[in-house]
């Protein structure tokens, strides 16, 4: 576990309405998610969901083709995680690609 990393110190700034305090911004600890084998096909299913968002470009065929993959893997996915893995991760997809937030999914907090 690697600790946090602070990118912007605190700041004392003196205003009109006296004097205010930013907080630091800082990188949270990164703490690699322990995976086992159910676990790892969710991620992996997390890739196929991002490497159909690619097939799409591919012309003529890829619309089609992406959104039958994108389908597939997503439908596995949801069959896959349980169903409070299933709300964290579709809190997370709002923000990060599938696979980071299936990741970020099974970091415990």
């Amino acid at each position: 576990m690697l600790g946090s990393k602070e990118i912007i110190p605190s700041r004392s700034l003196l205003t009109p309405f006296g004097r205010v305090t930013t907080p630091a911004v800082e990188l949270p600890p990164l703490r690699p998610p322990v995976l086992d084998q159910r676990r790892a096909g969710a991620v992996r299913h997390g890739i196929g969901i991002d490497v159909a968002t690619f097939v799409g470009v591919i012309p003529w065929v890829g619309g089609p083709l992406s959104d039958s993959l994108r389908a597939m893997h997503t439908e596995a996915l949801k069959r896959t995680l349980t169903s409070q893995e299933l709300n964290s991760y579709l809190k997370y997809d709002k923000q990060y690609p599938d696979t980071v937030a299936v990741l970020r999914t099974f970091v415990k907090e």
